[in-house]
């Protein structure tokens, strides 16, 4: 029995083809996707027991569809008004939750003094 998740997975392929046809950069962080990553070469999940794998980790700027709601919150992985392209690394810092940026403060707002 399929899960219903991945009931229409030719329809999310199509999803999934054209959001990264239309999009260049990460909704998450906006910084630019490279389309041409894909593993980490070389590393290894632990359950990876095959002796000729290249690489099965993901790079973590590598590209990836993220649904805005998702899934877990009734989300739709084939409605491409609900999906997003963006970094590996940031999709799962986001989880199925929202998505908080890591804010830098700059030191111009704390200024110090050596003048006790």
């Amino acid at each position: 029995m399929t899960k219903p998740a991945n009931a229409n997975g030719h329809r999310r392929r199509q999803v999934v083809a054209r959001v990264k046809a239309e999009e260049t950069h990460c909704a998450l962080c906006d910084e630019w996707v490279d389309q041409s990553l894909t593993i980490d070469w070389g590393k290894h999940s632990p359950r990876c027991t095959n002796p000729e794998c290249a690489g099965c980790v993901p790079h973590p700027m590598s590209p990836v569809v993220d649904e805005i709601v998702p899934r877990a919150r009734g989300g739709s992985p084939t409605d491409r008004a609900n999906c997003q392209l963006a970094h590996w690394s940031c999709n799962r810092r986001k989880s199925d939750g929202t998505y908080t940026p890591i804010v830098v403060t700059p030191r111009a707002l704390f200024p110090t003094s050596t003048a006790w």
